[in-house]
C-alpha cells in the first residue's frame, strides 16, 4: 500500500516536461490543477519568508501540547505546593522585619512548635493514607474496567491537589520546626509563622472535606465510565467543529511517487500539529498530505507525509517534528481511542467472570452521547482552516463499528444488552450516518440471532 511504503528520499525528482492541464504548457508537474503547490517565495525553505508569509514560532514546536501532557500529572502540582510550604516557612523570619506592621498576638511558650508538629505528624499519616486509596483505586480500574482508564484516574485534579496540600503543609511544618529549634524567627516573625501555620489548617480542613467527599465516587465503575466519557468529548468537538482537524478533507489527493516523510521511531501518533505543516509547507511554497492520523501506529522508516514537491533536509525534519509519537495513543484529537476505551469497559463488565450486563448498557449509552456530540448542527463549521494540508476525513463507518462491534460480539446472547445496542444504533442512524449505522444494526441483529437460545428472544429482539 501507498501509505505504508518507505520514502525513498531521492536527491531529486525528475519530471519529464508534458502539457499542462492547467493551462500552462510546458509545466514541470504531475499534479492535478486542484492541488498544485504555489510559487516558492524561497528555494528548499532558506532565506526570510517575505511579508505576509507563514512564519514557524515556538507555538509551532509542540511545546503547548507537551507542557499541557506534562501539566496534568500529578508530581507538578505536588512540586509547587511543597516549593510554596517550604518558600512561606523561609520568607518568615525576613518578612517579620519588612512588615510595616505585624499583629500583636502574645504567644504561649511552645505554642507554634506544638502546632507545627500535629501538622507533620498528622500529614504525613493522611498522605500515607490518601496514596493508598489512590493506588488502590488504580488498582481496581485495571482489573474491573480497563487499564487505560487509570491514566485519567493519576489525572484527577482533586485528588492531586489534596495529596499536594497534604505534603506541602506537611514540608511547611518541617521547615518551620526546624527554624524555631534554630532560633531564626524573632518575635515579629514568629507571629508571621503563626498566623501562617493557621492559614496552613484552614487550607488543610478545606482539602480533607474536599477529599473526603470526592471519595464517595473516586474509582467506582460508573466515576470511571463518566471520565472516559468526558475525556472523549473534547475530540469529539474537535472534528465536529474542525473536519479532517481543520485540514481539506481528501484521503488521496497526492498521487503515488511524490517525496514522503518518513518516521524515524515507532509508535503511536498522539498529536498532529497542524498549525506547523501548514507554516511549514507555507514556507517551501508546497501542499502536504497527512498519511498518519492521530490513533495509528507507526513503525519506524513508515511514511508520514506525501509532499508536492521536494524540500530541503532542515524542512524534513521540521514537518516530521510536526508529529508527537508515543506509546500509549491520546484522548485529544482521537476520538476512536475514547470510544474503544469506552468498549473495553463493556467488553469487561460481559466477561463471563463478571457477567455486568448492566454496565455493558451503561457504556452503551454512554458511548452514543459522545457520538451526539460529534453529530451535533452548528450554525457555522470551520470546514478548512489549513489549506495547504490534506487530511483523511473520519471514518464513521469504522468509527461506529470500534465502540459497537466489541459489544455486540461479547453480549450477543445477553437480549437486555441487544435491546439497548439496537436503541442506540437506531438513535445514531438519525442524529448520524443512517447507512453506516443500520449496517453495524444489521451485523449486530445477525450475531445475536445466532447467540439466543429461546425463540422468544428472537421475537423480542426483532421488535427491538
Amino acid at each position: 500500500m501507498a501509505n505504508r511504503s518507505r520514502a525513498k528520499a531521492p536527491a531529486h525528482t525528475v519530471i519529464s516536461r508534458a502539457p499542462s492541464p492547467c493551462g500552462k504548457p510546458g509545466a514541470m508537474s504531475p499534479l492535478p490543477c486542484s492541488i498544485q503547490p504555489f510559487p516558492r517565495t524561497r528555494s528548499q525553505g532558506q532565506g526570510r519568508p517575505q511579508d505576509g508569509q507563514a512564519v514557524t514560532s515556538w507555538r509551532d514546536r509542540g511545546w503547548i501540547q507537551r507542557l499541557r501532557e506534562q501539566l496534568r500529572k500529578m508530581w507538578v502540582r505536588v512540586i509547587l505546593y511543597s516549593l510554596a510550604g517550604v518558600v512561606l516557612a523561609l520568607v518568615a523570619p525576613f518578612m517579620g522585619r519588612v512588615l510595616p506592621y505585624v499583629p500583636q498576638i502574645d504567644l504561649a511558650s511552645g505554642s507554634v512548635d506544638e502546632l507545627l508538629n500535629i501538622i507533620a505528624t498528622s500529614m504525613l499519616a493522611v498522605t500515607t493514607f490518601s496514596m493508598s486509596i489512590i493506588v488502590g483505586a488504580y488498582g481496581s480500574a485495571t482489573s474491573n474496567a480497563t487499564p487505560r482508564a487509570t491514566r485519567l484516574l493519576e489525572e484527577d485534579r482533586t485528588a492531586q491537589t489534596a495529596v499536594s496540600v497534604f505534603i506541602g503543609s506537611f514540608l511547611f511544618s518541617i521547615v518551620g520546626i526546624i527554624g524555631l529549634s534554630a532560633g531564626l524567627y524573632p518575635d515579629n516573625s514568629r507571629v508571621l509563622l503563626f498566623v501562617a501555620t493557621l492559614a496552613d489548617i484552614a487550607l488543610i480542613a478545606w482539602a480533607l472535606v474536599r477529599w473526603v467527599t470526592h471519595l464517595n465516587d473516586f474509582g467506582r465503575m460508573s466515576d470511571i465510565i463518566a471520565r472516559i466519557e468526558e475525556a472523549a468529548k473534547p475530540a469529539a468537538r474537535l472534528y465536529r467543529d474542525h473536519p479532517a482537524l481543520g485540514a481539506i478533507p481528501r484521503a488521496d489527493a497526492l498521487p503515488d511517487g511524490l517525496p514522503l516523510v518518513s518516521s524515524i521511531l515507532s509508535g503511536h501518533v498522539r498529536h498532529v500539529d497542524l498549525q506547523k505543516l501548514q507554516a511549514r509547507a507555507g514556507q517551501c511554497g508546497i501542499k502536504v498530505q497527512i498519511l498518519r492520523m492521530p490513533g495509528k501506529y507507526v513503525h519506524r522508516g513508515e511514511a508520514l507525509l506525501r509532499l508536492t514537491g521536494p524540500v530541503a533536509e532542515a524542512d524534513h525534519i521540521a514537518l516530521r517534528q510536526a508529529f508527537s509519537l508515543g506509546e500509549a495513543r491520546s484522548f485529544d484529537q482521537d476520538l476512536g481511542y475514547g470510544l474503544t476505551v469506552l468498549g473495553e469497559v463493556a467488553s469487561k463488565a460481559l466477561s463471563p467472570g463478571i457477567n455486568d450486563p448492566g454496565t455493558a448498557i451503561e457504556v452503551l449509552r454512554a458511548g452514543t452521547r459522545v457520538l451526539e456530540v460529534l453529530h451535533e448542527q452548528r450554525a457555522t463549521r470551520d470546514q478548512v482552516t489549513f489549506d495547504l494540508v490534506y487530511a483523511p476525513p473520519l471514518d464513521l463507518e469504522r468509527l461506529y463499528a470500534v465502540f459497537y462491534t466489541p459489544i455486540a460480539r461479547d453480549g450477543a446472547g445477553l437480549l437486555e444488552v441487544q435491546e439497548s445496542l439496537q436503541d442506540c444504533l437506531a438513535a445514531v442512524a438519525r442524529f448520524g450516518d443512517a447507512p453506516a449505522a443500520r449496517r453495524e444494526a444489521e451485523r449486530a441483529r445477525a450475531r445475536a440471532e445466532d447467540a439466543l437460545t429461546e425463540d422468544w428472544e428472537r421475537k423480542a429482539l426483532a421488535q427491538a
